[in-house]
């Protein structure tokens, strides 16, 4: 691990999800420095702005550093099935070109958002994704129905293209 990679790992709650995704908790200001050194190119944050430990002005700071910047806030109340679809398929868009950090306040959105990812994104086992939700923090029941929720939508978006290439594909299944 070079000074870099320590450095980053210190940021709270810090996760390598892949080569192209990495998460944690809110950067500061020096911290996005050296992510953009690391050769990250995006960070998106799903936290408002007016949420205790949010980074005043992290927008600028990243348009600065010559980072994208892209805000989805995802309510910790009330979080939206649909904005987490949206988050996880532009995820999923995005890491085929570029390298991403995903931030929330403290990496309790994101980890749950990652638990799907994980599963759904990457073919990782649901023992294995709920192992590293678990380093983060045991979700809350509002979180635990979101992910459960939005787990089955994409288990029927999977479902649904498995049926779609059999009937491309008719001799596949034979």
């Amino acid at each position: 691990m070079n000074d870099i990679e320590h450095s980053l790992s210190q940021v709270e709650n810090f996760q390598c999800i892949h080569e192209h995704l990495l998460t944690s908790g809110q950067p500061n200001a020096e911290q996005l420095k050296l992510i953009k050194e690391y050769g990250v190119t995006t960070v998106i944050n799903l936290e408002l702005t007016d949420a205790n430990g949010h980074l005043k002005f992290e927008d600028r700071i990243c348009l600065d550093l010559g980072l994208n910047y892209i805000q989805v806030p995802i309510h910790w109340d009330t979080p939206s099935d649909d904005q987490c679809l949206l988050v996880l398929d532009m995820i999923d868009h995005l890491v085929q070109e570029q390298t991403i950090w995903l931030h929330c306040t403290q990496n309790m959105r994101v980890s749950c958002l990652m638990y799907l990812y994980r599963q759904y994104y990457m073919g990782m086992s649901m023992p294995e994704a709920h192992e590293l939700l678990h380093q983060i923090w045991e979700p809350n029941e509002t979180w635990t129905g979101l992910m459960h929720a939005v787990g089955m939508q994409l288990q029927g978006r999977k479902a649904t293209q498995e049926l779609q290439h059999s009937l491309i594909h008719p001799d596949h299944f034979a």
